[in-house]
């Protein structure tokens, strides 16, 4: 995909990806939740006579509903708490300060370092605190006295309130279906990667939803049931590492000429895998219904008995002899069954709030976030360089929007933030949806307010549509949520009198002027994500090192008398940091496809460093699969481990010193291997490659680097 986007050029990717609607970031049913909170503090302004303030209290519901679409359950909670005790208090801030410009200046200097910084508590602390900057320049736009100011921020905290009190009461009625959707997704993920069985690991994405969901499940959830999904997504784990020894073997060695030229053991790891890959997709399949609950435990009961008869047939003794892999996948493919069986019996169940609590321990998450916070305030941090640019743009729009006497000049900043990302691309592209969305919004409205008046009472109706439309888009296409935004600003304009025509045409100018901005600001302090990518690369070298290091490690005589456990979750942790470092990797490298001034060579033989990397995670996954059933110990293996990892180092220090005068220290080459290693042994093999396949990356790193160095 990223050599595609590349060979297209970046602004051919640009508008590709405007164009383009993810049909996975739809939100339709969220959008609808979300929206009729907007619906009570209309209602009651109307009916008040305080439509204006009834328009405040829509604007908190509207803003504290982003919130919701990050997190789960108690930490969307948290989030939408601590959401709406920020925009209540920028409410107030931003409606005292607009009558005294430096003042303002000052504030909102202040707003934009917290809210940029907010980022290293995670996205649902970065959604709150943006929500709160965006309603700091809503209300800068107001100056009223202290009286008026808490009045308007009381009005704010209660439609933000209310859209809390409608997200608690979807609980009962989600049960466990996301929890059993995304470990669901996992499965189907493992179906796909066993029956094409790539020279690569499996891909880590979903692992990481899986984990976000089951972290946070519902409350009301049936204990039992997310007990059993728990150790069904550890299971799916196990399965990944023992899937990753089936398809090394059925690969057969490195440079073989085709699969029918391997021998009998690769046939029947290829046998083995087209069976797994049909027990795994029913396992998703299973979990991700979502038929009814009867017609589930129907088709699970006919589904189970043969699907476990035939996961049973797939276990012979000769299998288990020649190599006990074999075996323990399909050992593991039954308990899965099983597992999802219990869960499909208990899913449904809903208990009581408090039945199904989990006490985290609080000095250590503090501890744990201040740490992030102290690796942001570094001076090469790149979310204190956003943090930077964001604290520019709502200063430079805010002043701009004042010297030039812009009406209604505070969609200027508050476009700017908005559209200000941290990479390029992200950047431009959210800038062009933003102006062409507003302008198609603002004549859409307009001209539909020429040709009728309409009432309170349509406008609400009005209002509640068009936020349902930017809530079920926003995630979707950025260009379709401007439009939805654009309109609903307009139309809520509209119900406090405010000219439709002028709005519209002053939103669509501040609009521009506030994407410019972001835009300059970020050509001027840019973060490139090709400077930060041989970072990367090397910080997924180190990881991915110390878990193949770790792996050979864990067979060594000496390790003999351990308990088996504490290796597995040692191993368990190395591998998590190392997949997590190959995703940000491919992350950056997708996001340097688009930028402007990039080498497509550069592009090419990074991919290629990361594929060489996956390989290499495929071998260290193959050989941690060995410890799960009972294997040989071996002398030397801590040496080599050693080994590996200073060769992984060194190619680490050769990435992060691209670019620099700098010069990496040369590592010792690796020992030989132990003599007691039979050469004829599938192990042996397997250690082979490993340390051959670190020692591949030579070549494309000194390509990288020059291609990387080429301007």
């Amino acid at each position: 995909m990223t050599s595609d986007r590349a060979a297209n050029g970046p602004w051919r990717a640009l508008l590709d990806d405007l164009a383009s609607i993810e049909r996975s970031g739809m939100a339709v049913s969220v959008g609808l939740r979300c929206a009729v909170g907007m619906l009570p503090p209309l209602i009651i302004g109307v009916a008040s006579g305080f439509v204006g303030d009834g328009v405040s209290a829509a604007v908190g519901a509207l803003v504290v509903g982003f919130v919701s679409f990050e997190g789960r359950y108690r930490s969307t909670l948290r989030n939408m708490v601590l959401a709406s005790v920020g925009v209540t208090v920028s409410a107030f801030v931003g409606a005292m300060a607009a009558s005294h410009l430096l003042l303002l200046l000052f504030v909102l200097a202040i707003w934009g370092l917290l809210g940029g910084l907010a980022g290293a508590f995670g996205p649902g602390m970065a959604m709150a605190a943006m929500q709160a900057v965006e309603v700091l320049v809503v209300f800068s736009a107001l100056g009223m006295g202290v009286e008026s100011s808490t009045v308007q921020a009381l009005w704010v905290l209660g439609g933000a309130l209310f859209q809390i009190v409608l997200l608690v009461l979807t609980w009962p009625t989600r049960r466990l279906d996301g929890e059993m959707a995304s470990v669901g997704e996992v499965y189907r993920r493992l179906a796909n990667y066993a029956r094409t069985a790539p020279r690569t690991a499996p891909a880590a994405d979903q692992l990481i939803a899986g984990a976000d969901w089951l972290g946070d499940p519902n409350p009301l959830g049936d204990p039992l049931a997310i007990v059993a999904l728990k150790e069904l997504f550890q299971l799916a784990q196990d399965i990944r590492l023992s899937l990753s020894a089936l398809v090394f073997d059925a690969n057969g060695p490195e440079g073989a000429q085709s699969v029918n030229d391997g021998d009998p053991s690769q046939q029947w790891a290829r046998d083995f895998l087209r069976q797994s890959a049909v027990i795994l997709e029913a396992i998703g399949d299973q979990l991700s219904l979502s038929t009814s609950l009867r017609a589930k435990a129907r088709l699970w009961s006919r589904r189970h008995r043969r699907l476990l008869a035939d996961s049973l047939d797939l276990v012979v003794p000769a299998i288990d002899e020649s190599r006990p892999i074999l075996g323990l996948v399909a050992r593991q493919l039954d308990r899965a069954l099983t597992l999802t069986g219990e869960i499909s019996a208990t899913s449904s169940r809903v208990v009581l709030p408090g039945l199904n609590r989990e006490r985290g321990n609080l000095d250590e998450t503090v501890r744990r976030r201040l740490s992030g916070l102290r690796q942001v305030l570094a001076t090469d941090s790149e979310l204190l360089f956003h943090a930077g640019r964001l604290v520019l743009v709502l200063v430079a729009g805010t002043y701009v929007a004042h010297v030039f006497g812009l009406k209604n000049g505070y969609w200027v900043p508050m476009t700017a933030a908005v559209v200000l990302q941290g990479d390029f691309s992200g950047t431009v592209q959210r800038g062009l949806a933003r102006l062409a969305g507003t302008l198609i919004g603002a004549v859409v409205v307009t001209e539909l307010a020429a040709l009728v008046v309409p009432s309170h009472g349509v406008l609400i109706v009005v209002i509640v549509l068009l936020t349902w439309g930017t809530y079920a888009t926003y995630r979707a296409n950025y260009f379709l949520y401007s439009i939805f935004l654009t309109s609903d600003v307009v139309a809520m304009f509209a119900m406090i009198g405010s000219p439709v025509a002028a709005t519209a045409q002053e939103r669509a100018l501040a609009t521009a002027v506030g994407g410019a901005i972001a835009i300059v600001v970020f050509v001027l302090w840019p973060t490139w994500r090709r400077r930060l990518l041989p970072g990367a690369l090397a910080a997924m070298l180190r990881t991915q090192g110390a878990y193949a290091a770790a792996v050979l490690r864990a067979f060594d005589v000496s390790h003999a008398d351990e308990p088996a456990e504490t290796s597995v979750e040692a191993l368990r942790v190395l591998s998590v940091g190392a997949r997590s470092a190959r995703q940000l990797a491919a992350t950056l490298l997708e996001g340097m496809s688009t930028e402007p001034g990039t080498q497509r060579a550069a592009i090419a033989t990074a991919g290629a460093i990361l594929s060489q990397v996956n390989f290499c995670a495929l071998l260290a996954l193959a050989l941690n699969a060995e410890l799960l059933h009972e294997h040989q110990f071996f002398t030397g293996m801590c040496e080599l481990g050693d080994a590996v990892e200073a060769v992984a180092n060194y190619q680490a220090d050769r990435l992060a010193a691209i670019g620099t005068l700098t010069d990496p220290m040369i590592a010792d080459q690796p020992p030989l291997l132990p003599s007691d290693l039979v050469t004829s042994t599938e192990l042996y093999r397997q250690i082979l490659e490993l340390v051959s396949s670190f020692h591949a990356l030579d070549g494309l790193i000194e390509e990288y680097e020059m291609a990387a160095l080429t301007v």
